[in-house]
């Protein structure tokens, strides 16, 4: 799972917070990870743009984030990578960094 994750960066396809589309909230969105880092670039209040990561067990369907945000791992392809998480502040607003509350999907794509 790991050498899917730090295999280069990747840009945002789609998200879904509490199923209703919310792509245009994270546009530009992209994620690389480390052995140890996750980087975000366009990643709002949800995704800093350096944190800390591991793996939460040994199935790899799960990390935990440094911020503390359990992450699961939906899907991990070469190509394709589903995260999901919860997220429980609203910052959605003029002015402010931009996240919707609720559970949000991530799609990326290489």
């Amino acid at each position: 799972m790991k050498t899917i994750l730090t295999s280069g960066a990747w840009k945002i396809q789609s998200v879904a917070v509490d199923g209703a589309d919310q792509t245009n909230v994270y546009k530009g969105l992209s994620l690389s990870f480390t052995n140890t880092l996750v980087n975000a670039t366009n990643g709002g209040a949800v995704w800093l743009a350096s944190d800390t990561w591991k793996f939460a067990d040994e199935t790899g369907k799960s990390i935990t984030r440094g911020d503390g945000i359990q992450v699961t791992v939906e899907e991990a392809t070469a190509t394709k990578l589903v995260l999901k998480l919860t997220w429980t502040k609203t910052t959605l607003g003029s002015g402010r960094i931009n996240s919707v509350k609720g559970v949000n999907v991530f799609t990326f794509g290489k």
